[in-house]
């Protein structure tokens, strides 16, 4: 009789310890369901750490949303600063523990909840230029999704975004392609995998996926603009000009494309095409100091060239010499004011400086070469 009373005495001790886990649990749940957010987190927590009930998918859920709702209740900075990841880790440790799906639905609700928290971080730290953070967010964002085996485009697209901002291109190429394999057709999927593609260093492929997307939005002009952009970077002029042109016919009002046209041909020598682009862009209202000073430089060249030419004269070309000086004297003149607005325009522009400098000493216009030394 004494070992049989033992036993029950045993099996008591027993019943008492596993039920006094689960009141944790239920005490949780019901603080839960109260308001009393800090009592539920103190209950929940202890229940997790038992072996009788750290296996059970039900204390996980609970715990997962006891913590989403000490985020969404504004107490996460006094309860746990990391509440809706602890609700969100909650939540998946419940989906593997329930492997016959018993709680699928209430956990994909709640899950669901939390995607809302997370997508509304990311973005907010996307706006605050914080990119890292927004990645590893809007990353978790897309795995909740891929848990409840759905593909979220919108957010793999984020990530993407997110990765050329803060030059992530790795994590940034790896959304976005998956965005494209997903048939999400949006024109900026394109140009942001083009760009991300080119800050790992491949400018073919980087021009291969541009023109994969003219092909499906062919009058798209930001995409004409991002293979004018390679163009330009790796010094294709002949290509770059084409793309020019193609986006101006799209946007014909655009002084900037006019003046990147205009460089194109200023870079082969083509002065005349040159001036004529960059005369456009000044018509069409272009108020850019390098415009400007592109045109002072052109005429400002003409100018040296005919004062070298004159400077190599014999000493008794008296007249030849005369001529030329007059010559470049001439461009010089015309060249002044275009230096002189690029340097209204950017005050700090030492070239312009230096370039008013030698046409004011050459057209001996004293006045204004001690206005400018006066302004250093």
């Amino acid at each position: 009789m004494k070992r049989i009373v033992i036993l029950l005495g045993l099996g008591l001790l027993i019943s008492v310890g596993v039920q006094a886990q689960n009141n944790k649990r239920t005490s949780a749940y019901m603080y839960n369901k109260n308001g009393e957010f800090k009592n539920a987190k103190e209950a929940i927590d202890q229940a997790i750490l038992h072996e009788k009930t750290m296996h059970d998918p039900k204390t996980w859920m609970y715990r997962g949303e006891i913590y989403y709702n000490i985020q969404a209740n504004d107490l996460a900075a006094i309860l746990a600063p990391d509440a809706v990841r602890i609700a969100y880790e909650s939540l998946m440790k419940a989906k593997e523990y329930d492997t016959k799906g018993k709680y699928t639905d209430e956990i994909n609700m709640y899950l669901a909840n939390v995607s809302i928290q997370f997508f509304n971080q990311a973005l907010a730290e996307f706006q605050n230029e914080n990119y890292d953070a927004a990645i590893q967010d809007f990353v978790t964002n897309f795995e909740i999704s891929k848990s409840m085996d759905k593909f979220d485009t919108v957010t793999a697209f984020n990530i993407g975004m997110a990765g050329v901002y803060g030059e992530r291109p790795e994590i940034a190429a790896e959304y976005l392609e998956q965005c494209l394999d997903a048939g999400y057709n949006d024109v900026r999927v394109y140009k942001y995998y083009s760009k991300s593609v080119k800050q790992l260093g491949d400018t073919t492929k980087a021009i291969d996926i541009v023109n994969q997307g003219r092909a499906v939005y062919p009058d798209n002009l930001s995409l004409m603009l991002e293979l004018a952009q390679i163009y330009l970077e790796t010094g294709e002029n002949a290509k770059l000009r084409d793309a020019l042109l193609d986006a101006i016919k799209t946007d014909s009002e655009n002084p900037n494309l006019y003046l990147i046209l205009g460089q194109t041909y200023d870079n082969d020598g083509a002065d005349e095409k040159a001036l004529e682009y960059y005369q456009k862009s000044i018509d069409l209202g272009g108020e850019n100091s390098n415009l400007y000073y592109n045109m002072g430089a052109i005429y400002s060249n003409r100018g040296k060239s005919f004062l070298d030419e004159a400077n190599l004269l014999p000493l008794n070309k008296v007249k030849e010499y005369e001529d030329l000086v007059a010559k470049a004297n001439v461009q010089l003149e015309v060249a002044m004011p275009y230096f002189e607005k690029a340097l209204e325009l950017n005050p700090a522009d030492g070239d312009s400086k230096l370039a008013l400098k030698n046409i004011y000493i050459q057209l001996k216009l004293n006045d204004k070469l001690q206005q400018l030394n006066e302004s250093n």
